[in-house]
């Protein structure tokens, strides 16, 4: 058995509504499309419209979005953007007063749904639970990305002296743990003598 290489892409077909490819022309470049949407990286599994598109005869479980609830969009969005996640999707209600933007590190990876309920102040929310630990993210050089989060003013709570990981805080207080792919990297400074900043 052969490991997958780098450059594989992970695509699942069971998710597809039909399993086949079509042999009409206008079906085939839906099917070809969607394919091509999902193949954009390692952690796309999701068709572009998420859960619509799935086999009702596929009784797999799928893990489809986390949801954090946010004080101020704009912060909580840049911080996620800081990471390498991008928007994929929005909604705005007017009658619910409230906005959802999904957000994921590639089109048909796992989202994060950020609801931000409309109004004057700035909710204030009570300390996360320790029931909700983390979210986690796997990066190719953890030392490049810790820098450009410094650079960005995102404190690095837990260094990655040991080349493997790292934590950091949402500003509304949500830990992210980032795990370095692969091997770990060998110890480097500033990171090694670095010392841990509050909790995560």
């Amino acid at each position: 058995f052969a490991a997958p290489s780098s450059t594989t892409t992970f695509i699942k077909p069971s998710l597809l509504l039909n399993k086949t490819t079509p042999k009409n022309s206008s079906s085939k470049r839906k099917h070809l499309f969607r394919t091509k949407i999902m193949a954009k990286g390692s952690s796309s599994y999701l068709a572009p419209d998420t859960y619509h598109s799935m086999s009702p005869s596929d009784e797999e479980l799928i893990f489809l979005h986390c949801m954090l609830r946010s004080s101020n969009l704009d912060k909580t969005m840049s911080f996620f953007q800081a990471l390498g996640l991008k928007e994929t999707r929005r909604k705005d209600s007017e009658k619910g007063k409230f906005t959802l933007v999904f957000m994921a590190t590639s089109p048909g990876a796992p989202e994060i749904e950020i609801t931000y309920n409309w109004g004057d102040e700035e909710e204030v929310f009570a300390p996360p639970s320790r029931s909700m630990g983390h979210l986690a993210f796997a990066t190719a050089d953890i030392y490049t990305l810790c820098k450009e989060l410094q650079e960005k003013g995102i404190t690095i709570l837990r260094p990655p002296r040991d080349g493997r990981m790292a934590f950091v805080k949402s500003p509304d207080g949500i830990s992210v743990e980032l795990l370095q792919k692969g091997e770990a990297l060998a110890p480097a400074e500033p990171w090694q003598s670095m010392e841990n900043t509050g909790s995560w």
